[in-house]
């Protein structure tokens, strides 16, 4: 069953980055202008089929009333999720020293969207989620994300316990976010090899999970409010670990 996208950017990075993964491609006739054309020209060096829609209003099959589509469409095969071996390869690769997110029951698409935005713009190494009991990547993720979805490895997994132990046997240390901790993000090492795990919404991270955990952190709060949204918590999570890898002896 094939799965929908849509909107400028997140239609341009599946062609920059999975154009094998596109069937087809829609575009609404009076939206060929400006970077619509490069999609347009993408598609056809590519050879993925396109349809230009004429029709008035424009609303191809699968799509979600109300969305704004920007007038573009792709229809992917399914999703390609990477394996835990892709993310160690990712980061060996690079060289770097690997931080990895992995998030427990996130279930708004909106979140996980905003979450692969930051864990790409952050250079992190790969995203991991469990099969059951979370959101996986649709259409709303996938342009919540602008694309992003398309840059780095994103591993779905039956049980999340033994990701963390296949990494935890590779030397990377297990890094909890909770209200509830003692230590502050600002209080720990965050240059070492890291694999962060977030909880859901409501639950935050469940008891067997904290369990897997080497230390947990919490972002520093001073007002009223006791947590953050969990996409806030990790993007101050995750520029804090490139501050003190890449930016701490600057002034």
């Amino acid at each position: 069953m094939s799965k929908v996208i849509w909107g400028i950017n997140p239609v341009l990075e599946a062609l920059k980055s999975k154009p094998d993964q596109i069937e087809e491609i829609i575009i609404e006739k009076r939206h060929l202008k400006g970077r619509v054309y490069q999609i347009l020209d993408r598609a056809k060096k590519e050879g993925i089929p396109f349809k230009i829609y004429t029709k008035e209003p424009f609303a191809p099959p699968k799509i979600p009333p109300q969305v704004n589509t920007q007038g573009v469409v792709a229809y992917l095969r399914e999703f390609h999720y990477a394996t835990l071996e892709d993310i160690e390869s990712n980061y060996i690769n690079s060289g770097e020293t690997p931080i990895v997110i992995a998030l427990d029951e996130i279930e708004d698409p909106q979140n996980l969207g905003a979450i692969l935005r930051l864990a790409d713009a952050s250079g992190s190494h790969g995203v991991i989620i469990p099969k059951h009991r979370s959101c996986q990547i649709t259409g709303t993720v996938v342009k919540v994300s602008a694309g992003s979805a398309f840059n780095l490895p994103i591993s779905q997994v039956t049980n999340l316990k033994e990701a963390l132990l296949y990494f935890k046997e590779r030397n990377l240390w297990v890094i909890g976010l909770s209200h509830r901790a003692e230590k502050t993000i600002y209080d720990v090492d965050l240059q070492i090899p890291l694999i962060a795990i977030a909880g859901n919404e409501e639950r935050g991270i469940r008891p067997s999970i904290l369990d897997k955990c080497d230390l947990l952190v919490k972002i520093p709060m001073r007002g009223k409010v006791e947590s953050l949204n969990v996409s806030q918590a990790i993007g101050i999570f995750l520029f804090e670990v490139i501050r003190q890898r890449y930016y701490k002896d600057r002034r």
